[in-house]
């Protein structure tokens, strides 16, 4: 498996990169996929207008193809992962266009957005079901001490693995917002979550860790691998000056993917720990909008809140550089729970 891996981590790197490259010499004389920047955002980002997106289509669909070549598609776990990865891609390819060709900041509405991803966590968690009974037995896993398993019930633990993918796929959207800055914690939690299923699927290092066996499931890594690639491919249009943005269709389906991935295996706890860089940034906006509402004054300068610290004068190169930081912190933090 080895070789696959680093097979389709190249093999992704490669192909985004280079698909980027023609995609950015096509644009030259192009100006139809420019990315609109909100008009209450920082000054600096206005320098950004003439700035292409749609850089995270070339991730998603160089992803595909390295897990469709190197990954065994009779597993379940693989098959299940390319559908939820593709839909919520869709979900933000159709919010991009709607932005580029509306010249509209916003996309189509959040309302609608939820709605179809609550459909896709639905038809997965009767999927998964058929897979492995562990997947609905409705029980969520503590990593304090030897762990132990808290019985929910059928309709909380829906709610809450429908929370855990749902708020990670819109937590990473929310977080791509400056050159740069959701690729590299993006990176770092899927190297986690390598490290976690390769725990996870094998029945003696999961013993030895008194976390969950879920069988069959080290094909995941392959797929976290060929993502890892197809980011860093992404990565070298995206350093600021940023050529290209991500958009939605890849940070949505980035996030997604986490979300899913912890799920699968069970480490739902340990992956909130470890991306808790995503949550700080979808906590930051939903208190902005929150206190808004009932006291008509806003907490931050702007959310997320990295516009935060924008506002206050940190320049971007910083910022991204804290932000960074941070994710590797509380990836550390993280993984040293369930040891």
């Amino acid at each position: 498996m080895l070789n696959n891996i680093i097979l389709s981590s190249l093999c992704s790197f490669l192909l985004c990169s280079i698909g980027i490259k023609l995609f950015l010499n096509y644009l030259k004389n192009n100006s139809l996929f420019h990315q609109p920047i909100r008009n209450d955002g920082p000054q600096s980002h206005l320098l950004k207008k003439n700035t292409p997106t749609f850089g995270g289509f070339f991730i998603v669909i160089s992803t595909v193809f390295s897990v469709i070549f190197f990954a065994n598609l009779s597993n379940s776990y693989v098959v299940i992962s390319l559908f939820v990865f593709i839909s919520f891609s869709l979900i933000g390819l159709v919010d991009d266009l709607m932005k580029v060709l509306y010249k509209n900041p916003n996309g189509f509405k959040g309302s609608i957005k939820i709605i179809i991803q609550f459909v896709i966590i639905a038809i997965i968690y009767v999927w998964l079901g058929l897979v492995n009974e562990i997947h609905i037995n409705n029980k969520i896993f503590i990593p304090i001490n030897d762990g132990y398993n808290i019985y929910l019930g059928s309709i909380l633990y829906v709610l809450f693995v429908t929370f855990v993918i749902i708020g990670s796929s819109n937590a990473v959207n929310l977080t791509d917002g400056l050159d740069g800055l959701v690729s590299v914690p993006a990176v770092i939690n899927l190297l986690c979550l390598i490290f976690l299923i390769t725990i996870a699927s094998n029945p003696d290092l999961s013993y030895k860790f008194s976390i969950n066996h879920i069988r069959n499931s080290s094909d995941l890594i392959i797929f976290a691998s060929s993502l890892i690639g197809a980011i860093m491919g992404f990565l070298i249009y995206n350093l600021k000056p940023a050529k290209i943005f991500m958009g939605d269709v890849g940070s949505l389906a980035i996030g997604s993917i986490l979300g899913l991935m912890a799920t699968i295996i069970k480490q739902e706890l340990v992956f909130f720990i470890i991306s808790l860089l995503f949550v700080i940034e979808a906590s930051s906006v939903i208190i902005q909008v929150s206190y808004y509402k009932l006291r008509k004054k806003r907490v931050f300068l702007m959310a997320p809140l990295h516009h935060h610290f924008e506002k206050k004068g940190l320049s971007e190169r910083k910022i991204v550089f804290l932000f960074w930081t941070s994710s590797l912190f509380f990836a550390i933090i993280g993984l040293l729970v369930i040891f």
